[in-house]
């Protein structure tokens, strides 16, 4: 009785693993699909690999995005704006990435295939298995392809010169006519054509070897946007707008400077001051706005590889009785893109703004109407708004365009910057010419970071005001 039920007993076989489950294991995670088929020996090799190379950077994306986000990016990303280079090697790792997950899905395909017997062709089954390989090797393929396209375009973005302009004049006897302003200059001296000397190597050392923070009371950078495309003679700063900053405690102060004023001020040792009656830049016929196209007209004046960017530092600064560290313009449309590369902007109307007939960028003329309100608004409406001036003037235009600048900041979170990178990296090499180091970057974004943009003290100057009218 024993030995009949004993006979009876079912029997199972192992199951067969089938190719496309082994690969697609291998594939999320190399060495399961080994594990999966039952070669033990080389799953623990993928593993192991894994373990070492992968899932660090795993590790590491999840705390930037997800727990630590801005604070542990600027730490990791310090290295790569020093050295751009370095992000070559990580391009390299990344297709080095690429073919081991591939190679590891491919080799447990392999591993769980039965060895096909001949037949005179391939089976419509193995055709099948083959097509659903090649779509599943595309589909690891694809978060490398994602990440190496950021990859280059940090790499272009990081290692581009945006330092100088196309507009910048540039002839052989810049060397030779430097020297004339020295002579004439009332009183020259020894110490002046010193200062001259000096100076001509500072954007050098500001670059190689800028200060820390910490060492500056203030770090003040003048913040220009442009009306017209890089390289157009004649480009006006439409907007002007220095911004100081206490990097102990990220007190803020934001000046906006009329773009119509004139008669600026040019210290007194300057090669510039003798150019102009008293001393003073600017008549009806050349407002504030010409500073930066004037002194890239004039690169014997001025100093640094961008002399339209001293210019404007210097007679600014010298206006407002500040050294200004940096500075940053951009231009209009090139704003436009990079807004709309975010996803927009929200900002909140606090005066119903009318303006039938306000002219686009692209020559287009549309009626704007905005009562009272917070809007979601695109590049070519967020312009429109900060540079309506119809039912308003130039100083209600300056708070717009203040309001605009925080708006912006508040978008430009790292996941968003992340996403839209190579939709913003032209964007910005289009339209953005400074002198900020960009070793420097990672320290800016985190001296940005301790700004409070609901206490930021914003002072505009309009005529015939009262003493602290403007001040917000």
């Amino acid at each position: 009785m024993e030995t009949h039920m004993a006979a009876r007993q079912p029997t199972y076989a192992r199951r067969r693993p089938l190719p496309l489950i082994a690969a697609a294991f291998s594939a999320l995670v190399p060495g399961l699909g080994q594990w999966y088929v039952g070669d033990r020996r080389k799953a623990w090799i993928h593993l192991a690999i894994t373990a070492v190379f992968v899932l660090p950077a795993m590790a590491l994306l999840v705390l930037v995005f997800f727990v630590d986000g801005i604070d542990l990016a600027l730490v990791v990303s310090r290295p790569f704006f020093r050295s751009p280079g370095l992000l070559l090697v990580l391009l390299g790792a990344n297709i080095v990435l690429l073919g081991f997950r591939a190679g590891s899905a491919v080799d447990a395909y392999i591993a769980a295939t039965p060895r096909p017997v001949s037949t005179g062709g391939f089976p419509v089954g193995f055709m099948f298995s083959v097509t659903a390989l090649v779509l599943l090797l595309a589909a690891v393929a694809v978060p490398h392809y994602w990440v190496g396209r950021r990859n280059v375009a940090l790499y272009d973005l990081l290692s581009y010169d945006f330092s100088s302009d196309p507009g910048q004049v540039t002839t052989t006897s810049v060397i030779d006519t430097t020297a004339a302003p020295t002579t004439t200059v009332p009183g020259t001296t020894a110490a002046t054509t010193t200062t001259l000397t000096t100076t001509t190597t500072a954007p050098t050392t500001t670059t190689t070897t800028p200060s820390p923070f910490h060492d500056h009371e203030r770090v003040t950078v003048l913040l220009l946007g442009s009306d017209a495309g890089l390289g157009r003679v004649g480009i006006r700063t439409d907007s002007m707008i220095v911004l100081s900053i206490d990097p102990q405690t990220g007190d803020t102060a934001m000046f906006s400077i009329p773009r119509n004023m004139i008669k600026l001020p040019i210290p007194v040792d300057h090669p510039a001051f003798p150019m102009w009656e008293d001393g003073a830049w600017g008549d009806p016929s050349n407002l504030a706005w010409g500073v930066y196209a004037y002194g890239l007209q004039h690169p014997e004046l001025f100093q640094g590889p961008n002399t339209g960017g001293d210019a404007a530092k210097t007679i600014l600064g010298n206006l407002l009785g500040i050294d200004i560290d940096y500075f940053a313009l951009v231009h209009l449309q090139g704003f436009v893109d990079m807004i709309d590369a975010l996803g927009g902007v929200d900002i909140t109307v606090t005066s119903h703004i009318i303006d039938h007939g306000y002219m686009r960028s692209d020559g287009t003329v549309i009626d704007l109407d905005f009562p009272v309100g917070t809007y979601h608004m695109d590049g070519q409406t967020a312009l429109a708004f900060s540079r309506s001036r119809t039912q308003s003037n130039d100083y209600v235009r300056m708070g717009r365009q203040r309001c605009l600048l925080e708006a912006l900041a508040r978008e430009a979170d790292p996941v968003s910057l992340l996403r839209q990178l190579p939709s913003l990296v032209p964007a910005i090499e289009a339209s953005v010419v400074t002198d900020i180091p960009m070793a420097m970057i990672p320290d800016f974004l985190d001296l940005v970071r301790t700004v409070d943009t609901s206490s930021i003290v914003s002072i505009r100057f309009i005529p015939n005001a009262p003493d602290l009218a403007g001040t917000d």
